[in-house]
């Protein structure tokens, strides 16, 4: 009886054992897990409600509360948090698959996030825009999951407000006059201007054409060196110096955020 007991209690502890050491290693990834009734929606909902802070691959939840796992960039771009909903490399970009504006549902497969070949499906997209506090979308070239800031600088770089940009999951194929908060092609910068970019339609992702950004909107001119050049998306007509089409393994991605308070306030106006 004695020896029966040993050997249940030692059974006990390499049971808690390993669920510890599981859960440790997890934690990072499945921390909304362990608490219940917390399932935040976006990257910046779970700073929010959880104060994540660290950039790293989240568990989130969709409209349904079904969990899917990305990537949650808390670094790159102060005062904003962005939740992942795309990263394409140079040659699968220009695959027919994935020449699709966001209206269309073609995720990636697999079970795994490859920065190569990421797609969320249209469910979950429009459910991260749809969560209160998503007020912006963006584009990066080759943000590093490795490194703290995930970007070096915000060289070949887009962020414009919803509000400016109805059309983001509607691809009528037309080029749209739309107000950027801040776009970067090759070093060229524009911050609050007027440039076309093109909604992306079943055959086409969405795009800045460059040539054409000096002929319409404000007119911001950028030293052409390919004739129709695309910027962020589709590749079509591509320039390797833009840092997104370098080379075959060079990525584009997409993601939808918004701003935050880096103080928070009580009722009273006092600081908590």
């Amino acid at each position: 009886m004695t020896r029966v007991l040993f050997v249940y209690k030692n059974l006990l502890y390499s049971l808690a054992s390993h669920r510890s050491t599981r859960q440790a290693a997890n934690t990072h990834l499945n921390r909304f897990d362990l608490i219940k009734n917390i399932k935040p929606r976006s990257c910046l909902q779970a700073k929010e409600l959880i104060g994540a802070n660290k950039n790293g691959f989240y568990i989130l939840y969709d409209s349904l509360n079904r969990p899917f796992t990305t990537f949650c960039d808390y670094h790159s771009d102060p005062g904003f948090v962005w939740t992942l909903i795309e990263s394409l490399s140079l040659t699968n970009a220009r695959l027919a698959k994935y020449r699709k504006g966001f209206q269309y549902d073609v995720p990636s497969g697999g079970c795994s996030i490859n920065l190569q070949d990421f797609r969320l499906c249209k469910a979950i997209m429009k459910s991260v825009a749809d969560t209160p506090g998503s007020t912006h979308f963006r584009a990066t070239c080759n943000f590093n999951t490795e490194e703290k800031n995930g970007l070096q600088n915000h060289r070949d770089y887009l962020r414009v407000s919803f509000c400016s940009f109805s059309h983001f999951f509607r691809s009528d194929g037309n080029h749209r006059c739309t107000k950027v908060d801040y776009v970067n092609i090759r070093g060229h910068i524009c911050r609050q201007c007027n440039i076309a970019l093109y909604s992306g339609r079943h055959d086409y992702h969405i795009f800045i054409q460059v040539d054409r950004a000096a002929k319409v909107c404000d007119k911001w001119t950028i030293p052409v060196g390919v004739r129709h050049e695309f910027a962020f998306g589709d590749y079509r007509y591509i320039d390797s110096k833009f840092s997104c089409a370098n080379s075959s393994t060079s990525t584009t991605n997409w993601w939808i955020g918004g701003s935050y308070m880096s103080t928070v306030y009580d009722g009273n106006g006092t600081e908590a």
